[in-house]
């Protein structure tokens, strides 16, 4: 019964490692959600597309770190709270695989750049936001970060995550209570 028991956590686990590989898998810039609105009650988010290229029809034009390439996401933000929020570029963060934050900038040539402003409730502003990034780098997630609200784009399905984590704590209840 133990082997049956010991198995039987084994191909559970086997399970959850894999289900969590499938969730936590990296995004291409065509896997970022578009079109979707995610929110934290206090900001909502949507992204509408996510490019790039080598150099943009707007100065700075290139990239200021060699060998970078431009990365930007065009989205619209909404105040959904009480309070005035800030949309500032610098807020915004493209994370990649290995855990690093390329920092949001302005180019404020661009007449579509996400405009510095403090949005009153209710309001929608919509914008691109420019990221220098190196070409090779493996983007995960779209982050807003400005001390207040944490939103990150795709979030994990929280649900995906603990389901086999419950069925392992299910198994061992019932295995523990049957001695």
């Amino acid at each position: 019964m133990k082997k049956i028991a010991f198995g039987i956590i084994v191909v559970i686990l086997l399970t959850e490692i894999l289900a969590l590989g499938f969730v936590l898998k990296p995004v291409n810039a065509t896997d970022i959600p578009l079109e979707k609105w995610f929110s934290d009650g206090r900001i909502a988010i949507c992204i509408h597309s996510f490019q790039t290229a080598s150099r943009i029809d707007y100065f700075p034009y290139e990239p200021e770190t060699p060998g970078y390439i431009w990365a930007w996401v065009d989205l619209s933000i909404k105040n959904v709270g009480s309070d005035e929020i800030s949309t500032n570029s610098l807020h915004a963060y493209l994370k990649d695989n290995q855990d690093y934050m390329y920092e949001g900038r302005s180019v404020p040539d661009d007449p579509k750049d996400l405009k510095l402003m403090d949005l009153p409730p209710g309001e929608t502003i919509r914008g691109i936001i420019y990221f220098e990034i190196p070409p090779d780098a493996t983007i995960v997630a779209f982050v807003w970060y400005d001390y207040k609200s944490h939103i990150v784009i795709p979030e994990l399905t929280s649900v995906m995550i603990l389901i086999p984590l419950f069925l392992t704590v299910v198994l061992l209840i019932v295995l523990t209570k049957k001695k």
